[in-house]
């Protein structure tokens, strides 16, 4: 899977996101998960990451530090190695370890199913950027995040993975 490039110029000093993932416990019994990116930054409450000039992504992912050097097709860090490919029928696999979690995701643009770490998920698209399991969650992905023909790599998925691996 092909890298986005970055942005020309610097990062603007005020973040504003482009694209946002977000994970629902429909039963609100727990704060929603997020996290939100443009061409520079990946944001949220278990995620903060920028693009370095060297092109790693470096800050916090998960409470820990961390430097991810990101290639097409993969995402590496010490204690993180994420592949991430398109299958011919269109959909995006994710599959490798984040910690000592195993991810294996397909990602498509009716459904995205898989394990992230102790989450399973099977969700089903039933709303405009909105995947829904039923009374249990929902993940809604908004502007940029919801180019799954297209997708913003590695913003997206790392994304994903900050609000789904657990």
């Amino acid at each position: 899977m092909a890298l986005t490039p970055a942005p020309p110029g610097e990062p603007a000093l005020d973040f504003q996101a482009k694209g946002e993932v977000v994970w629902a416990d429909l039963s609100q019994s727990v704060t929603p998960r997020r996290a939100s990116f443009d061409g520079w930054r990946v944001t949220g409450p278990e995620v903060s990451l920028i693009r370095a000039p060297d092109g790693l992504w470096q800050g916090t992912f998960q409470r820990r530090a961390v430097a991810f050097e990101v290639r097409p097709g993969a995402l590496a860090a010490p204690g993180v190695s994420v592949s991430v490919r398109r299958q011919p029928d269109g959909s995006v696999q994710v599959s490798g370890q984040v910690w000592d979690s195993p991810v294996e995701l397909q990602v498509a643009k009716s459904s995205i199913n898989g394990s992230a770490g102790a989450n399973q998920v099977a969700l089903t698209l039933t709303a405009a950027g909105m995947y829904t399991n039923g009374a249990a969650g929902s993940l809604t992905l908004s502007g940029e995040a919801a180019r799954l023909e297209e997708p913003v790599m590695p913003q997206l998925f790392l994304a994903l993975l900050a609000v789904l691996v657990q």
